[in-house]
């Protein structure tokens, strides 16, 4: 594998293993069965690929034109960066949660979309393994089910969230 450096930019080239057969230049999937495999049509049945990757060396973040709000996750959802009301007659106040672009770039974190997902949605699922405040063993666990839209408690995340943040 080698290395190189030119214009600004970084070029990574050599033979890798094959990552579809595993080097082996065979390839057993699910229509290969009692012990047949097929050739790996990656590689063509020689185990390595040839790969050239460029890369642009990083100078700085760069700005990104038409944002005005930074979120840390949509939650599933669609998202703006205006406030909506929903046809149920829910106003959801996006302009409230997120974090303004230019506070962003300053290092100022978003806060989550609290009228529109819950924790377990923000989390991406994670309380599952970094529980906070014991709100996944405590609620989420035991009312959650198999679609978050679905949750018992679904109607109370104001609740959920102020076990989140540990609010009063």
């Amino acid at each position: 594998m080698k290395l190189t450096k030119e214009d600004g930019k970084f070029i990574l080239e050599g033979d890798c293993q094959c990552g579809s057969c595993g080097g082996t230049g065979l390839y057993v999937g699910m229509a290969e069965r009692d012990a047949a495999a097929v050739i790996c049509t990656d590689c063509e049945g020689t185990g390595k690929i040839h790969i050239k990757e460029t890369f642009n060396e990083f100078t700085e973040r760069k700005k990104k034109n038409g944002v005005k709000r930074v979120y840390e996750t949509s939650g599933g959802y669609g998202i703006t960066s205006k406030d909506i009301t929903t046809p149920e007659g829910l106003t959801i106040h996006f302009s409230k949660f997120g974090v303004d672009y230019k506070d962003w770039l300053k290092g100022q974190k978003p806060l989550p979309i609290e009228e529109l997902h819950c924790p377990y949605q923000h989390t991406s699922q994670d309380l599952q393994n970094h529980d906070v405040n014991n709100l996944y063993k405590n609620r989420c666990i035991k009312k959650l089910g198999g679609y978050i839209p679905d949750c018992k408690f679904r109607k109370e995340m104001d609740k959920c969230w102020d076990i989140y943040f540990n609010r009063k």
